[in-house]
């Protein structure tokens, strides 16, 4: 018993130190408080897991340049942002394109330009490849460039360029009506803000 109690104190010490240094675990991702995308050192706002029907999807992560963790900044601050997911499941190609095209499709303003319906359709052609459980799947975006994606370290296509992308791409998972409102709760939980 003292063995057990021993080995629960020390789990609850090494997460107290993680959490103290900002480092982010779940699902046995871990996430460093900061990293570097194309020159520019983002802040980690926080990771959390995308449950489905009970059914574990993905861990996703979630960094910015400010690291503000006010939603409204989240969403809407035209600054460099990167999100990446870890899946923890098989995600077929197909399914993919549909649920984030779906999503995109629910997220769009009103008065969408052609150029971002347009953009929401190049993105869903982006998915080719199987999502295997393991697979990474990171968008980075740079105000004046637009939004890269890759899937396991590859391009999936050109840049889409212009924040109305980003802005829709990010309020997906971080705006009032999300998709996911769970894992947005675990994302922020800890996020340290400025």
């Amino acid at each position: 018993m003292r063995r057990r109690a021993f080995g629960f104190l020390a789990v609850a010490l090494i997460s107290a130190t993680a959490l103290a240094a900002g480092v982010a675990t779940v699902e046995g991702k871990t996430y460093q408080p900061t990293l570097s995308q194309e020159g520019k050192e983002l802040k980690l706002l926080g990771a959390g897991l995308r449950e489905k029907w009970f059914v574990d999807v993905y861990v996703m992560a979630a960094y910015s340049e400010s690291g503000s963790c006010a939603t409204a900044d989240i969403v809407a601050k035209d600054e460099p942002k990167y999100l990446r997911m870890d899946l923890l499941r098989d995600v077929s190609a197909e399914k993919m394109a549909d649920t984030i095209g779906g999503s995109f499709e629910e997220h769009m303003p009103a008065n969408a330009s052609e150029k971002l319906k347009a953009q929401r359709k190049t993105f869903e052609g982006y998915f080719k490849d199987e999502c295997t459980e393991g697979t990474v799947l990171e968008f980075f975006y740079l105000p004046g460039t637009g939004t890269l994606m890759k899937q396991n370290g590859k391009q999936l296509g050109p840049v889409l360029d212009g924040f109305d992308f980003a802005r829709v791409l990010w309020d997906i998972y971080f705006g009032k009506e999300t998709c996911c409102e769970d894992m947005k709760i675990d994302i922020l939980k800890h996020c340290r803000g400025k």
